[in-house]
């Protein structure tokens, strides 16, 4: 729900800019510098580059949205850097799903400027390129599925058998989580004794005349 919300707001900066720039109509003065400037900056830094390098049409997109709606373009910056974010995230730990979803992102983000170029010029779109894009992103949804059944068949595949090795062992299994407690707290409880001789031993000698 979160990432409809947050791709809600992008699209919704690509139209307010699109539609502004086909009426010539930005009467607003650009926007003052914003409290938290530095912080900005750098988001504003990330964004731009991963922009750059996997959307570039938006860049300019972007520009105009700065100059003409200072907030609605801090929103767009902080979404795109939450998106950067989770893909790096992603990159760390499956790489093979990390393009998949860089791949949906570029997809997606192609589509909503298209929409949105179609509403602010009265319909008027390729729609052989939309239906290329779309039928790249239902690919990719595929992709994606299949890459989730995948992991739910490999983890039903675990469980499985970690139940098989637990069914008719319960009492093997308490009898030895019971011994793993008690090595833990004979050891903490000899840690403790320990520390407790140190520190009579410490006092003793600091007390000495």
């Amino acid at each position: 729900m979160i990432h409809s919300i947050s791709r809600c707001v992008l699209f919704g900066s690509m139209l307010l800019v699109v539609q502004t720039s086909c009426c010539f109509a930005q009467s607003e003065s650009p926007a003052s510098d914003s409290p938290n400037q530095p912080a900005l900056e750098q988001s504003e830094a990330d964004a731009i580059a991963f922009v750059q390098e996997h959307h570039p049409e938006l860049v300019s997109l972007l520009q105009s949205l700065k100059s003409m709606r200072q907030k609605e373009y801090e929103m767009a910056i902080r979404e795109i850097v939450r998106t950067k974010k989770r893909l790096e995230g992603l990159a760390k730990r499956e790489a093979d799903l990390y393009t998949m979803e860089l791949d949906a992102w570029k997809l997606k983000s192609k589509i909503d400027l298209m929409m949105a170029k179609a509403i602010a010029r009265d319909k008027a779109f390729d729609k052989l390129v939309l239906r290329e894009l779309l039928s790249q992103q239902i690919e990719n949804q595929k992709k994606r599925w299949k890459h989730e059944q995948s992991t739910l068949t490999k983890r039903q595949e675990q469980l499985v058998e970690l139940l098989g090795r637990t069914e008719g062992h319960e009492s093997e299994r308490v009898d030895q989580q019971l011994s793993v407690h008690l090595k833990n707290i004979d050891s903490k409880v000899g840690k403790a004794k320990k520390l407790k001789q140190e520190a009579k031993i410490n006092k003793e000698e600091k007390d000495k005349p």
